[in-house]
């Protein structure tokens, strides 16, 4: 497994986010970075605004305060410069896959048979051999996923920002896929940051994992209560992922993601 870069690709500086224009605050001074091939795991109860900060990363909505920085340039509020996978895998079923994937390039203008074209090769390495013409109706939950991550892929750029992208697949699916999605993000030198609020998956995913606390809803805005590092690449160097999971180094991780989480 490549080690990441030490530079961040993206940098979440001191946001201070609401849902509401500002008349109740969600999110206080919360700051994160992603280094290329990084995966970073935001973990926190449900409700707490895990994906509010998602948003704020993706330019879909603008803080409050602070600043999102893509590769050291501000880019808060702007949207388009992440790549951004939502939990469903949204396959249009009218379309054959090797149409689903291609969507963001044929939305940027790319005329259908050079998407398709630019996509195909991309298939094996993705694990979609043989489904190019086949509907979404026709493949199982886990090779749908892979069709929304090759789709995310192809929006052309090196940091995604993931939310729940395993929760609705079934267990061994689940594991297998995001193992799968370590190596490749890797290989390809993505920076990742995953949203989840299973201990155990960002565990065995993450690099680092940023633990939030706090209640909006109950008028108690989320802050950062620690930052988590997994020796993952390096205990896993001719590993599996998953078996980190059967490790004391796992357990201890866990434990101390716990105690943050309250």
């Amino acid at each position: 497994m490549a080690s990441p870069s030490n530079a961040p690709a993206l940098e979440a500086r001191s946001l201070t986010l609401s849902w509401d224009g500002g008349r109740s605050i969600v999110v206080r001074d919360i700051s994160l970075t992603v280094a290329s091939g990084e995966v970073v795991c935001i973990v926190g109860r449900s409700g707490c605004g895990k994906t509010t900060i998602l948003h704020a990363l993706s330019g879909l909505t603008k803080p409050l305060e602070g600043q999102v920085l893509l590769h050291g340039t501000d880019v808060s509020g702007v949207p388009g410069r992440v790549s951004y996978m939502l939990q469903k895998d949204l396959l249009i079923p009218s379309k054959r896959i090797i149409d689903n994937v291609c969507l963001p390039l044929v939305i940027a203008g790319t005329p259908k048979q050079e998407a398709r074209a630019k996509a195909a090769p991309l298939f094996e390495r993705f694990g979609l051999e043989g489904t190019e013409r086949q509907w979404p109706a026709q493949l199982s939950g886990g090779m749908r996923q892979r069709a929304a991550f090759l789709r995310t892929y192809l929006m052309g750029n090196d940091v995604a920002l993931l939310d729940e992208p395993f929760s609705a697949l079934d267990a061994i699916t689940r594991v297998d896929l995001r193992s799968w999605y370590c190596s490749m993000a890797s290989e390809l030198g993505m920076a990742s940051v995953v949203i989840t609020h299973d201990v155990d998956e960002a565990v065995t995913m993450a690099d680092r994992i940023y633990v939030l606390e706090g209640n909006p809803r109950g008028g108690v805005p989320t802050t950062l209560a620690g930052e988590v590092k997994v020796p993952r690449a390096e205990a896993l160097a001719s590993s599996d992922v998953d078996d980190f999971a059967l490790t004391p180094e796992y357990v201890a991780i866990k434990r101390r993601v716990l105690e943050l989480l309250g």
